[in-house]
């Protein structure tokens, strides 16, 4: 039996693509990076990986896994021609976050193609306790199997079809969207009442809400501290966009959504593209007489 192959490559290098391309490192794997902005390959590359000049060179790994800002940022780097050159049984494992229609397109386009979006921070990666959504061709989710194990701690698959990880995951972040606005609307009261919102904070994750995203929220709120971002308010914006999208194609009415759709081009416009999508707090505060943070 042919040993599996230990090459692969990783195009994207944010905060996420590196943490994940890191851990693809640090489990033996001979990785092959490329990113569009120069210099954010060179700690991986003090790591031990290569550093490829153009995509082709991570392409020609075999297995390449991408983690791309969004679906437009996809097809300008996974284009028609790169696709052709690519070696025989290539497979391109997509972590982006993008709507179901454009991993309908993109496994159209030849070779082999999965979704693999994740659920959690850089942080989550570091430590090994990323979660990973799959779905796609059987044969290529078994071959990348190794692979995703190595970068989170539970892989969850959705079947043969592509755009079901997606689906999924515009789900997750969906739910994110409301919690990110649920914890907004409650520490405004308490700072309104003068009540201490850190531990608010505390008690309502050592109850009724334990977890990621009501602690780390939860506490970003708390203190307005929307710097580093984990994810930005814009790219927040865009997958509540495809939530809301996706929902009118399959015929579901999501009630929220307009209000929150709102609430998150208004933090975008006057709070910060950039901070984190916690943030948004920053629009109920002010609509509520708050002073700006």
């Amino acid at each position: 039996m042919t040993e599996p192959s230990r090459r692969v490559g990783f195009i994207g290098l944010g905060r996420m693509g590196a943490a994940i391309a890191g851990r693809l490192l640090d489990a033996g794997y001979d990785v092959t990076v490329w990113s569009r902005s120069a210099g954010k390959a060179d700690d991986l590359a003090a790591r031990g990986a290569n550093v490829g000049e153009t995509p082709e060179d991570a392409i020609a790994a075999g297995t390449v896994f991408s983690m791309l800002s969004d679906e437009n940022a996809v097809r300008q780097v996974f284009t028609a021609k790169r696709l052709r050159s690519a070696p025989e049984g290539f497979v391109h494992v997509n972590h982006a976050t993008i709507s179901p229609e454009a991993a309908r397109e993109f496994a159209a386009q030849g070779g082999r193609y999965l979704s693999a979006p994740v659920v959690g921070r850089p942080e989550a990666v570091v430590t090994g306790k990323l979660t990973v959504l799959v779905s796609g061709d059987a044969e290529a989710r078994a071959e990348a199997s190794p692979m995703l194990a190595a970068i989170g701690r539970q892989v969850w698959e959705f079947g043969d079809a592509v755009d079901a990880a997606p689906t999924a995951k515009i789900s997750v972040n969906y739910l994110i969207i409301h919690a990110l606005q649920a914890l907004s609307e409650s520490i405004t009261v308490l700072e309104h009442a003068g009540l201490d919102t850190g531990r608010f904070v505390d008690m309502i994750n050592d109850s009724v809400f334990p977890g990621a995203v009501y602690r780390g929220y939860g506490d970003a709120i708390a203190n307005s501290a929307y710097a580093p971002p984990g994810f930005t308010a814009a790219l927040g914006l865009k997958d509540l966009k495809l939530a809301l999208d996706t929902a009118g194609e399959l015929g579901v009415d999501l009630p929220a959504g307009p209000v929150l759709q709102d609430v998150f081009a208004t933090a975008v416009e006057q709070v910060g593209a950039d901070l984190d999508w916690a943030s948004i707090a920053e629009v109920t505060r002010r609509r509520s007489g708050g002073e700006p943070r």
